[in-house]
């Protein structure tokens, strides 16, 4: 592993367990297992480390969302649903990244959350688009109802998604697994045809 590649990741755990303002470039160089110096050679601060690790993670849930999006199904419907699953298998990993989405969407840095919230809501608009283009594909097929907005319904699938992953601190992924089929269940009679 490369040290910037160790440095993105030593840092997603440490800002997703201290905070941002609990965070020191010292800490990081030490979970590194480098000299603070060494640490400016890569990053200018700990601001332009923060928005590193950002846009890694913006760019790795998108291509997720992508992957999920594109499994070889017989019908929208299964197309919709496995990506639906593959989100709720992953809240199982609840790893520092989805740990650290989850503090800084809900707790942002002051000083940095105007361009953080813009950044999230730009990534999230990004993965509605794909999943509105798979919604759009299902009413020309006459499989989701036309009548419905793709938009509308992409961004309805993303808050159940939200939705269970706030369960996952309260409850068992077994439980938050079994609560996601009657989510789409549900979801699912909401927009087919």
């Amino acid at each position: 592993m490369h040290t910037k590649e160790k440095i993105r990741l030593e840092s997603t755990e440490l800002f997703a367990n201290l905070g941002y303002e609990g965070t020191s470039m010292a800490k990081i160089a030490e979970k590194v297992g480098i000299k603070k110096p060494s640490l400016y050679a890569h990053y200018k601060n700990k601001e332009a480390l923060f928005f590193d690790v950002v846009d890694e993670m913006e760019q790795e849930y998108e291509a997720f969302v992508q992957d999920s999006l594109n499994q070889e199904t017989d019908t929208i419907e299964e197309r919709l649903y496995l990506s639906f699953k593959t989100h709720v298998s992953d809240l199982a990993r609840d790893d520092a990244s989805i740990q650290f989405y989850n503090r800084f969407i809900q707790y942002p840095p002051k000083e940095l959350e105007d361009r953080l919230l813009a950044r999230f809501n730009k990534s999230e608009e990004r993965v509605r688009v794909l999943l509105a283009a798979v919604i759009e594909k299902g009413q020309a097929e006459g499989s989701i109802n036309r009548e419905l907005e793709a938009k509308s319904m992409a961004y309805t699938y993303f808050c159940l998604i939200e939705g269970l992953t706030t369960e996952v601190g309260i409850h068992s992924i077994e439980e938050v697994k079994a609560h996601a089929e009657v989510v789409w269940t549900v979801y699912w009679r909401g927009i087919q045809a």
